[in-house]
């Protein structure tokens, strides 16, 4: 008798084969599957059906595997090489979705945005509640590993590292550590791999070298208690805890961890993601953030055991595209623009038209005869009038789509083929979207319908 498999008792059966250490290695690069529950499968996602069913291609099988729409909890994909800019803009609808892109121009009944990653949209200016303006995407400090070159190595457990298969391990214990030039705000992420049981220290905002003195420094500390983020000072109380979280590694059946940290130094704040799911954010308790510019792995594994290190990023950190979760709109009854500088002017968003440089916003101001021309870099924040509270238009749908360059789309349907991705949308209807440019698949619970404010 033939028919599709239960997908969570498959998905034990395969999570099990996965855990016998160094049988099958997990795919450097691959499509992550979360299950309801802790089980987790990697892969090659090769379609996603209309009702949110997922066709995975595995090592572990043979064949691709289907899983029930029910058991598939959210999907994060493998960044492709070469993936375009998201663009400079974010619009956030008034169901507090958000399409990146470029404005190419607004007049009084509509917004007119082209996103590299979403298509080509002419966006009713009803359906708008606000524009981001100065989104960008960070800058790169480096990407690797492409080799040991430029990394310094503890000279007694020196032959412990290797480079192989697109990233650094270590077999045992060892110290690695690099200088860069790191902004007042940054970002590291990398991901992590290990056999049994792992025992790792990441220091960020660092002086490199191997020396035991106290230092100024951050650190994040994985092993089998957990994860654990705390504080080292050169002078005073040398260790202060952050936060404690238990996150244990059995909580990873793939015995893989992508782990990301955003440093915000003048604001003494950190904020962490594990697989993307935010930590967070945390006050430094040091009256002064650590100045240095160096990261530092730090394996303290059995003899015999290896950690991987791989896809390392640093970014710079633009918080400016973040504002938008703390700003506040003020005036309903008219729209909003707010400066770069948080100059606040309220009354009507006239036009966005091409200027010599860049757009320039006409905004007319009822304390003033002549309408401002605003350029575009000049502006953080526009709010249109008239919209109602997120909550009000929150979206029903059950699945959210995350696209690259932070932008998300709640979705009735969606079906994912070899390049397109076919979705029906509650206000923008029926949506072609680039397959590179959906960072993630998630079905929304029950549970958890609520919007969140824009």
């Amino acid at each position: 008798m033939t028919g599709t498999p239960n997908s969570n008792n498959l998905a034990r059966v395969l999570a099990g084969l996965a855990s016998l250490a160094g049988i099958i290695a997990p795919p450097l690069v691959a499509d992550d599957v979360f299950l309801e529950g802790a089980e987790r499968l990697s892969g090659n996602v090769r379609a996603i059906n209309a009702n949110g069913s997922v066709l995975l291609e595995t090592p572990l099988a043979p064949e691709p595997v289907p899983l029930k729409a029910d058991s598939v909890r959210k999907v994060l994909f493998s960044e492709p090489a070469g993936t375009a800019g998201a663009g400079s803009c974010g619009v956030t609808l008034v169901n507090g979705d958000v399409l990146p892109g470029d404005i190419e121009g607004i007049d009084d009944k509509n917004l007119t945005l082209n996103s590299s990653v979403a298509g080509h949209f002419v966006i009713p200016r009803d359906m708008v509640y606000s524009l981001q303006l100065g989104v960008r995407q960070p800058n790169a400090l480096y990407t690797g590993p492409d080799g040991l070159n430029g990394w310094l190595r503890e000279p007694a457990s020196a032959e412990h590292w290797a480079f192989a298969d697109e990233a650094l391990q270590v077999r045992g214990s060892g110290k690695l550590s690099r200088e860069f030039e790191l902004p007042p705000q940054f970002v590291v992420r990398f991901k992590l791999g290990w056999e049994n049981e792992p025992n790792i220290r990441f220091s960020f905002a660092a002086a490199p070298g191997t020396g035991e003195g106290a230092r100024d420094r951050y650190y994040l500390q994985f092993n089998a208690a957990g994860i654990e983020l705390k504080r080292e000072a050169a002078s005073g109380r040398r260790y202060t805890t952050i936060a404690t979280l238990n996150r244990l590694p059995k909580q990873y059946p793939g015995k893989r961890l992508t782990i990301e940290v955003r440093v915000d130094r003048p604001g003494r704040t950190l904020q962490l993601y594990l697989n993307d799911e935010p930590e967070g954010p945390f006050k430094d308790p040091v009256a002064k953030a650590p100045a240095a510019s160096g990261i530092m792995f730090e394996s303290m594994v059995e003899e015999g055991a290896t950690v991987r290190i791989s896809h390392i990023e640093v970014l710079d950190w633009n918080l400016k595209g973040e504002r938008r979760h703390t700003e506040d709109r003020g005036d309903v009854t008219k729209d909003v623009l707010i400066g770069s500088k948080s100059e606040r002017f309220s009354g009507t968003l006239v036009a966005a038209k091409k200027g010599p440089a860049s757009l320039l916003y006409v905004f007319k101001s009822a304390f003033q005869d002549e309408p401002l021309e605003v350029p575009e870099g000049e502006i953080s924040t526009v709010f249109f009038v008239g919209k109602k509270d997120a909550a009000a238009t929150a979206a029903k749908d059950p699945f959210i789509l995350q696209l690259r360059g932070g932008g998300s789309l709640h979705v009735a349907s969606c079906a994912f083929a070899a390049t397109q991705v076919e979705a029906t949308h509650p206000l923008l209807g029926r949506l072609t979207l680039r397959r590179d440019g959906v960072a993630a698949f998630e079905r929304v619970s029950a549970k958890s319908k609520e919007a969140t404010e824009p």
